[in-house]
């Protein structure tokens, strides 16, 4: 099979949306190289791309190396194709798609992370209560961390696990994931997830399955956000990949968040007036609802419920926020797609055949800094040539597009009846 050609689609809403397939095409230096897959090449839904959406300016691969990498800060993830991984660390292998490993950490390391715990304990003591100014003298006179312990801290949660091939035509998968917490606790979440299975039933008759759901979610203001998206975002995508499908066979469903999620799919397509892809159609139409649930419908629960001791559940993942990038990854079509909001990044790893490695970004970050999405924010907010400020939505918020902070989205009487009472319990 000759080199890949990137395709890519973008959504109008609900952020960013691309597919990667690969395909019969040369490289723009001429150059013939081989690619990870046996040649067979599906694309689900129409796969109906305009000549300018076609890209072939990146991917060159060469033989079964191949990685998708999600980085953020705080987090990164990497998704090796076919079996490679860039990891140095030997890491468990577990030939499962059920259960990730758990990081067996050396003696030394083990004993570096200890060391660093008393330092923190230390340091907390001699800096709790102090004003201010006080605090940055007394926090410049605190040791530096070890070599050693440095190292100890960036090991201490890899992880690693395979996914069985679901067929004789489908790539297995070899997971590997980090985390390096910034704060604490850990406003970042990884999530990862087997597509097209609705019940423990299900899980157990087919225990491999061609379609995974990779996602990093890059919380800012707290966690309640991303923790949500890692635990909520799946069912969702997954219950919209079944009514897409059914809607191109004309079925109905019959789930009350089925029902939902067709309006918001047959809104997307009346609104969009382009062709969808299934998958494409259904992550953007995801993204949409779940903000939707986070932001407009846990507000809607509590004013229905009116009960403080519902507030921090049901308010503090919309006061807080969220980035979100999340993969969809084929098996079996040998397809990748990538939906983002946000400035969180994926990139796909390439060798070329000279054995040199390229990152594609696979991925266009959604800040003030990108002019497309800054003219999109003019363009939606006219008269208002303040709504980027300093770079930053407001002159607050980095990115342009993100799951969570009501403060850009509930009405001004909810935030002004909601915001004293929240801010007091805490939330930010």
């Amino acid at each position: 099979m000759a080199a890949n050609s990137i395709r890519k689609r973008q959504t109008l809403r609900g952020g960013e949306q691309r597919r990667y397939q690969s395909s019969d095409s040369k490289s723009s230096s001429g150059s013939e190289i081989k690619a990870s897959s046996d040649g067979s090449n599906k694309s689900s839904g129409s796969g109906k791309l305009s000549t300018k959406e076609a890209n072939t300016e990146a991917s060159s691969a060469g033989g079964t190396r191949r990685s998708l990498t999600f980085a953020i800060g705080g987090v990164l993830t990497l998704l090796g194709v076919a079996g490679y991984t860039f990891f140095r660390q030997p890491t468990v292998d577990i030939h499962s798609a059920a259960t990730p490993s758990t990081s067996i950490l050396s003696s030394p390391t083990q004993t570096a992370l200890e060391s660093v715990s008393t330092k923190r304990i230390e340091a907390k003591k001699k800096l709790d209560g102090l004003p201010s100014k006080e605090r940055r003298e007394e926090a410049k006179k605190l040791g530096m961390l070890t070599e050693e312990e440095v190292d100890a801290i960036l090991h201490a949660k890899e992880n690693s696990w395979h996914l069985a091939p679901s067929s004789s035509n489908a790539l297995g998968l070899r997971v590997d994931t980090n985390q390096v917490s910034s704060n604490d606790p850990i406003e970042d979440y990884l999530a990862w997830s087997p597509l097209g299975i609705f019940s423990e039933v299900e899980a157990d008759k087919s225990p491999s399955v061609p379609r995974y759901m990779f996602s990093v979610f890059d919380g800012h203001a707290g966690y309640m956000c991303a923790e949500q998206l890692s635990l909520r975002l799946a069912p969702m995508l997954n219950e919209s990949l079944d009514v897409v499908s059914k809607l191109v066979n004309q079925e109905s469903s019959t789930s009350e968040i089925g029902k939902e999620l067709v309006s918001t799919v047959k809104q997307l397509k009346r609104d969009s007036g382009i062709e969808w892809d299934q998958i494409p159609l259904a992550l953007t139409a995801t993204f949409i609802r779940m903000d939707y649930e986070l932001v407009h419908g846990a507000l809607a629960e509590f004013r229905k419920l009116q009960k403080m001791s519902t507030i921090d559940k049901l308010l503090g993942p919309a006061v807080s926020g969220s980035c979100g990038i999340v993969a969809v990854v084929d098996t079996e079509a040998k397809e990748v797609v990538v939906g983002n909001t946000g400035d969180s990044r994926a990139l796909l790893g390439v060798r070329l055949k000279d054995g040199r490695w390229k990152a594609v970004r696979l991925s266009e970050d959604q800040t003030g800094s990108n002019q497309k999405e800054l003219e999109r924010m003019m363009r939606e907010h006219p008269g208002e040539p303040s709504v980027i400020s300093r770079g930053r939505v407001l002159g607050a918020l980095m990115p342009t597009r993100a799951f969570g902070d009501c403060r850009y989205k509930w009405p001004l009487e909810a935030q002004q009846d909601l915001f004293p009472v929240l801010y007091s319990r805490g939330h930010r």
